[in-house]
């Protein structure tokens, strides 16, 4: 199964911007809460590094949930617990940030004047929209007209988040706003490896035909397979890295290397320094990255051991 880099980004990869900017928007209000499930315990995989005087927990999250489905183990409870300082991608819960990137999407997610989004998309897209909008109870022409100013990113993001949202997935349950959440009560202090701007610009920087190819492909998958996020989550609830590998990156890195390279690979990269930099350290610290950043021979921890650390799974 492909998923489309929009729906990685938003459920698993790497840009949390999804849950935290755009929860208010019209597309995604379309959609009706799902009733509350049973509770359902994960037991999601967790990394340590260390030397003399500092350790640090790696974690990978998932940034959109099921609000039943309880993943805080014990093991990961005494781990974030015993941490004075919590890494994220990038800061985007704070009122600071929320204004920043709300002040930016226009800017960068709107089409120019006189342009329409589903002009440009074919015929089998659009009719894949409407099935959409059916699913979510909302008149076809509501749902193009929401989405008609968007570029295709940010129309992607929408739609995403509202077809997560009737599934019974809330941003409000994602992995990072609690950790976030739970840090601040805490005390603890916070550290970042991206910002906000350069969240929005790794799906906004990409060329408009990657973009629009990226949306048509995520409508077709939501058609043919409404329940793709099942395994997908079930994959990172398991801990069970070569599936969560096979079905984030796998595809991406046949068809799309260049995406691949810019979306997954270059960050990861990034990051390893400023791991080391915590490592080097002292004290005690809990890193939480989008789960597609963790597994793989690209993967952060892959690139950790390359670099000569121990890194041990818990």
């Amino acid at each position: 199964m492909r998923f489309s880099c929009i729906w990685k980004e938003v459920i698993i990869g790497g840009a949390i911007l999804a849950a935290a900017a755009l929860s208010q928007s019209p597309v995604f209000a379309q959609a009706d809460p799902a009733p509350v499930r049973q509770v359902e315990v994960a037991d999601p995989a967790l990394w340590v590094v260390s030397d003399e005087d500092s350790t640090v927990y790696l974690f990978g999250t998932v940034h959109i949930l099921r609000p039943e489905l309880d993943w805080m183990t014990p093991q990961v409870e005494a781990a974030f617990a015993s941490a004075d300082t919590l890494y994220m991608e990038a800061d985007v819960f704070s009122a600071e940030a929320q204004a920043t990137m709300q002040a930016m999407i226009p800017q960068v997610g709107l089409l120019p004047q006189g342009e329409s989004l589903t002009s440009k998309m074919s015929d089998e897209a659009l009719a894949d929209l409407d099935v959409i909008a059916g699913r979510l109870g909302a008149p076809s022409e509501t749902i193009r007209a929401g989405i008609d100013p968007l570029k295709p990113w940010l129309a992607g993001l929408q739609l995403a988040v509202a077809q997560m949202q009737a599934a019974g997935y809330d941003p409000n349950s994602g992995v990072d706003k609690h950790l976030a959440e739970r840090a601040a009560e805490a005390g603890k202090s916070f550290g970042y490896f991206e910002t906000a701007e350069e969240q929005i610009g790794f799906l906004s920087g990409l060329p408009m035909e990657t973009q629009l190819a990226d949306l048509e492909i995520g409508l077709e998958q939501a058609v043919e397979n409404p329940d793709q996020l099942s395994d997908l989550v079930s994959a990172w609830a398991q801990g069970d890295m070569g599936r969560l590998d096979a079905l984030l990156n796998t595809e991406m890195r046949q068809t799309s290397p260049e995406l691949y390279e810019r979306i997954i690979v270059q960050r990861n990269r990034n990051w390893v320094p400023l791991v080391e930099e915590i490592v080097a350290g002292e004290g005690v610290a809990f890193v939480a990255v989008g789960s597609g950043h963790m597994p793989g021979e690209n993967g952060l921890i892959a690139l950790l051991r390359d670099a000569g650390h121990d890194v041990t799974r818990q």
